[in-house]
């Protein structure tokens, strides 16, 4: 139950960033448009390879707070203008995940999942003063929800499979290639350092995959979320500090 309302919390902030990206929409186009390349290539990636799996929608979303995190410790090495980038990109890759787990998962939804999920964002989206949420939820979602989330779903032994190869594959490759392939001509090289980052996925990611599926395959899942955002975090950060 305390996991379930901590997960809650991280929605309430997804749901208030949506809202408040969604307010700027000239400039959402872009991040929009690269979320949409960087979830259709590595669902793909994943179905092509395991095509019996219903986890294929666990490597869609990117992790806000990981992502960012990556982003502060670059510093001023990093141009304000990609960490805004970053925020409405994985903003919207949150977004259409929710919209996925409600079309392709909702038969499999139970009731603490929904308000977990779908629910919690629409309220932090209708939340008055979503300025102030925002600014009172992030810091609660980085030190405290996400590390609770790491820890309470952090695999006892990390399995090497084809299910994991699989997730891998899809997340680090399959996301690199759909954001640097639609966004490459606005932010051109950095976009592959992006794209690495929002290989990172966590609390959205362990939500679907425990929707979607359970068992040996669950674990198998688990170890890829969590090497897939070690991986991927670590490759980020050196290619945008290489390249700042």
């Amino acid at each position: 139950m305390i996991l379930h309302l901590l997960i809650a919390s991280f929605f309430v902030l997804v749901g208030a960033e949506i809202r408040n990206e969604l307010e700027n929409k000239r400039e959402l186009i872009a991040p929009l448009l690269a979320a949409l390349g960087g979830m259709v290539f590595p669902a793909l990636l994943f179905k092509l390879m395991q095509q019996e799996s219903a986890a294929w929608g666990a490597v869609m979303p990117t992790d806000i707070t990981l992502a960012l995190a990556v982003i502060a410790l670059l510093g001023k090495r990093i141009d304000p203008k990609l960490r805004l980038f970053v925020l409405a990109l994985a903003v919207a890759d949150d977004f259409l995940s929710l919209i996925a787990i409600g079309i392709f998962y909702s038969g499999k939804l139970n009731l603490a999942t929904s308000a977990s999920t779908i629910i919690a964002a629409g309220v932090g989206a209708i939340l008055p003063k979503k300025d102030l949420v925002i600014k009172y939820l992030t810091p609660w979602s980085f030190y405290v929800v996400t590390p609770v989330v790491i820890i309470t779903h952090f695999p006892t032994h990390f399995e090497f499979n084809g299910t994991v190869s699989s997730y891998l594959i899809a997340r680090i490759i399959g996301k690199v290639v759909g954001i640097a392939l639609v966004a490459w001509l606005l932010l051109k090289k950095e976009m592959i350092g992006i794209g690495l980052l929002c290989g990172m996925g966590m609390t959205v990611s362990i939500v679907i995959a425990e929707i979607s599926t359970s068992g040996k395959e669950l674990e198998s899942i688990h170890s890829g979320i969590y090497l897939a955002s070690i991986i991927s975090g670590l490759l980020g950060y050196l290619w945008l500090r290489v390249k700042a």
